[in-house]
C-alpha cells in the first residue's frame, strides 16, 4: 500500500468477505445463491484503493501514469500469468481440441484485458456451459483494467481543471453508468453483465468514498451502526440475492452500498466491524484473496473434466482446499516478493510487455493449430468431431433470446415443394428434431414448420426467470398456429429435465403451461404429439465420449444413470400421460429408444453420438428417436 496511507487490517478483512462468498457460490451455488456478489464488493474497494491513492498524488502534485501502471503491472501480472502459464499446461493435458483453442483464445483475451468482451460472445445459448470455461472469471480483471485505462486519466483532467468539481463529476458519472446499467438490463442482460460501463458505477462507489464526496460522520456509536448496517446490506444480498434475477442494475446497489459503508466508516478510526474484520484470519484470507479468486475457478473446472460430471459436495471441497494451497504459494513465493522489488520504471513496463507478448504468441499457435488435434487418436476425434454434429440451420430458423423469427418466415423441412401439414413447437430441443422429421417425411411428399425458441418452452402463462417475454411470446404462436388450417398435427418437445431444477412453483407452472397449449391446440381441432423427457448426459457428450476413450475407458458406459433419469422422469411423465389421455395425444418416449435398464448412454454403436452437448440431442441422437416413430 502507498506509504502516505496507514495498513488498514479491515479492508483486507472485508476482501475475505468478498472472495469467499464468491468462492463458496462456484463450489455449492446453492448453498450461498447471492455469493457472486463478492466480486461487486471486490469493485467498490478497488475503486476506493486507487483512487485513494491517485488522489493523494495530485493532491501531492506528484502523479505520474507510467508509476500507476508499474503498479499495476506489479500487483496484478505474477499471480495471473503463472495461472495463465499452469491452465494452458493443465489444458494441453486435459481437453479435446475444441475446448482447447477456445482456452487459447481466451488467454489471448485475458492478456489483453478483453476477456469480459469475449465471453460476453460466447455466453449464447448454445456456447457451452459456463461451468466448463477455465477462465471464465477472469471477466472481472478486464473490466477493472478497463475502467483503469480511462479513470486515471480523467480524474487527472478533472482535477487540474477544477479541482472542486471532482465529487460532484464522480457523483454524476456514477448515476450516469447505474441508469446505464438499469437500461441495458432491458436491452441484453450478458451485455450488462459483462460490459465495463454498466458496472463502473461499482467502482466509482469507491472513488467517491475516497476522495470525501460523502458526509464526514462523527461520533464512534454513529460510525459504528453505520458499519453494522453495512454489514447487514452485505449479508442480506448473499443471501437473498440470485443469479436467476436481472444483475447488475439496482440489485448491485445494496452490496456495494454496504462495502462502501464499511470503508468510510473505517477512514477515521476503527469501526465495531473494522474490528472484526480485522481478525487474523480475516485477514490472511483477505491477503490471499487476488491468488485465490484466480485459482479457484480453474480448481473446479479441472475437477469436472477430471471426473465428467458436476462435483459431488466433497470433491468440491476437495478442490477448493487445492486452490487455498495453491493461493498461498503464489502469494507467499511470487505476489510478496514482486511487490517488495525496488526497480526502475523501464524494466518493468518492458517486462510486462514482453510478459504479455510471448504468452500471446504461444496461445495463438494454439489457436492456429486448431487445439492441436493429433494429441487424441482417429477414434476419439470422430467423438470430440460429434460436438459439430447440430442444425446448421439454427441461425437462420431457430428464434434466439433477442430475435423471434416472423410466422411467415419460418423455416419448413422436407419436402418444400409441400406446404407443412405438421409443425413442431418447442425450446431449443425441437431445432435437431425439426430436421431429422424432416427427412423421415420428405419421402411421403411431406414437410414440417420449425417453431423453436432458446429457452421457451411451448407453455401457455410460464415465464422462465430468465426469458420475461416467453409468455407474449408463445401466446402470439398459439394464435398463429390455431388460425392456421394447413397445420393438422403439432409435436410438443421441451427440455423438461432441465428445467426441473426449478423450484417446485415454477415445475409446476411449467408442466400446467404445457397442458394449457394442449388443451387449447386439442380444442381447435390439432392433432398432438408429445415428445416426453429426454435423458440429459452428466458432461459434455463428445468430450467425455473422447475422453474415456482417451483414459483408456469404455464409451457405451457413459451416459446418465437410468435411476437418476427415472427420477426426473416420474412426475414430468405422469402429467404428460394426463394430457395425452384427455387429448389423446400420440406419446413420443425417448427413455423406449435411448435408454438401457441401468444407464442412458451417450453413445450407441449403431446409432453414433447421440448429443452434441451435454442435454441436446445430436442430428444423429434425432435420427435414432425418431426411427421408430411415425407422425
Amino acid at each position: 500500500m502507498d506509504g502516505t496511507h496507514r495498513f488498514r487490517r479491515d479492508i483486507q478483512g472485508l476482501r475475505a468477505l468478498a472472495v469467499l462468498p464468491v468462492v463458496v457460490f462456484h463450489a455449492f451455488p446453492d448453498r450461498l445463491p447471492g455469493g457472486f456478489v463478492g466480486v461487486d464488493i471486490f469493485f467498490v474497494i478497488s475503486g476506493y484503493l486507487i483512487t485513494r491513492i491517485l488522489h493523494a498524488e495530485l493532491r501531492e502534485d506528484r502523479f505520474s501514469i507510467a508509476s500507476f501502471y508499474v503498479r499495476r503491472v506489479k500487483r496484478l501480472f505474477p499471480a495471473l500469468y503463472l495461472m495463465l502459464l499452469a491452465t494452458m499446461l493443465l489444458g494441453l493435458v486435459m481437453l479435446p481440441p475444441a475446448e482447447l483453442r477456445e482456452l487459447a483464445k481466451t488467454v489471448v483475451a485475458t492478456v489483453g484485458f478483453f476477456a469480459n468482451f469475449l465471453f460476453y460472445t460466447l455466453s449464447g445459448y448454445f456456447d457451452g456451459q459456463s461451468e466448463l470455461k477455465p477462465l471464465l472469471h477472469t471477466w472481472s480483471l478486464a473490466v477493472e483494467e478497463q475502467f483503469y485505462l480511462v479513470f486515471p486519466l480523467a480524474l487527472t483532467a478533472a482535477y487540474r481543471l477544477r479541482p472542486r468539481w471532482l465529487p460532484a463529476l464522480l457523483w454524476a458519472a456514477a448515476a450516469l453508468s447505474l441508469a446505464w446499467s438499469i437500461y441495458e438490463l432491458g436491452q441484453d442482460a450478458s451485455r450488462a453483465f459483462y460490459y465495463p460501463w454498466p458496472r463502473a458505477f461499482e467502482l466509482l462507489i469507491g472513488a467517491i468514498v475516497a476522495v470525501g464526496a460523502v458526509p464526514k460522520v462523527k461520533g464512534p456509536l454513529v460510525r459504528d451502526g453505520l458499519s453494522l448496517l453495512g454489514i447487514v446490506l452485505i449479508v442480506g444480498s448473499l443471501v437473498m440475492l440470485s443469479d436467476d434475477r436481472p444483475f447488475p442494475g439496482l440489485a448491485a446497489l445494496p452490496p456495494c452500498i454496504g462495502a462502501a459503508l464499511v470503508l468510510a466508516m473505517g477512514e477515521d478510526g476503527e469501526s465495531l466491524v473494522g474490528r472484526m474484520l480485522g481478525a487474523s484470519p480475516l485477514v490472511l484470507v483477505g491477503s490471499l484473496s487476488y491468488s485465490l479468486y484466480l485459482w479457484h475457478w480453474p480448481a473446479l473446472v479441472f475437477g469436472r473434466y477430471i471426473v465428467l460430471r458436476p462435483l459431488t459436495a466433497p470433491e468440491a471441497v476437495a478442490a477448493v482446499a487445492v486452490a487455498f494451497a495453491l493461493a498461498w504459494l503464489s502469494w507467499r513465493y511470487v505476489e510478496r516478493p514482486v511487490l517488495k522489488w525496488r526497480m526502475a520504471h523501464r524494466p518493468v513496463l518492458i517486462g510486462g510487455a514482453a510478459i504479455m507478448a510471448a504468452t500471446t504468441a504461444l496461445a495463438m499457435a494454439v489457436v492456429l493449430t486448431k487445439g492441436l488435434p493429433e494429441r487424441i487418436d482417429p477414434a476419439g476425434r470422430k467423438f470430440v468431431a460429434a460436438a459439430g454434429d447440430s442444425s446448421r440451420f439454427r441461425a437462420a430458423c431457430h428464434s434466439g433470446e433477442h430475435a423471434v423469427i416472423p410466422y411467415a418466415r419460418l423455416c419448413r423441412f422436407g419436402d418444400e415443394r409441400i406446404i407443412p401439414d405438421t409443425a413442431v413447437w418447442g425450446d431449443s430441443f425441437g431445432a435437431e428434431l425439426v430436421v431429422a422429421l424432416g427427412e423421415k417425411l420428405a419421402p411421403e411428399r411431406r414437410s414440417v414448420l420449425q417453431i423453436t425458441a432458446s429457452g421457451c418452452p411451448p407453455a401457455l402463462g410460464y415465464t422462465p426467470s430468465n426469458r420475461p417475454g416467453c409468455a407474449a411470446y408463445n401466446a402470439a404462436r398459439l394464435a398463429q398456429l390455431t388460425g392456421d388450417p394447413r397445420i393438422r398435427e403439432v409435436v410438443l418437445v421441451v427440455n423438461y429435465l432441465g428445467f426441473m431444477a426449478d423450484t417446485p412453483d415454477q415445475q409446476h407452472s411449467l408442466l400446467a403451461g404445457i397442458e394449457r397449449t394442449a388443451q387449447a391446440l386439442h380444442a381447435q381441432g390439432k392433432g398432438l404429439s408429445l415428445v416426453y423427457p429426454i435423458p440429459r448426459m452428466p458432461f459434455v457428450a463428445p468430450t467425455a465420449l473422447a475422453m474415456q476413450q482417451l483414459r483408456g475407458g469404455d464409451p457405451l458406459r457413459f451416459g446418465q444413470q437410468r435411476d437418476d433419469f427415472d427420477r426426473g422422469d416420474s412426475p414430468v411423465s405422469t402429467w404428460l400421460d394426463r394430457i395425452a389421455r384427455a387429448t389423446g395425444a400420440r406419446r413420443i418416449v425417448p427413455a423406449q429408444r435411448l435408454c438401457g435398464p441401468r444407464i442412458c448412454p451417450a453413445y450407441m454403436p449403431a446409432a453414433g453420438v447421440l448429443y452434441f452437448d451435454h442435454a441436446h440431442l445430436s442430428l444423429a441422437g434425432a435420427r435414432y428417436l425418431l426411427g421408430g416413430v411415425r407422425i
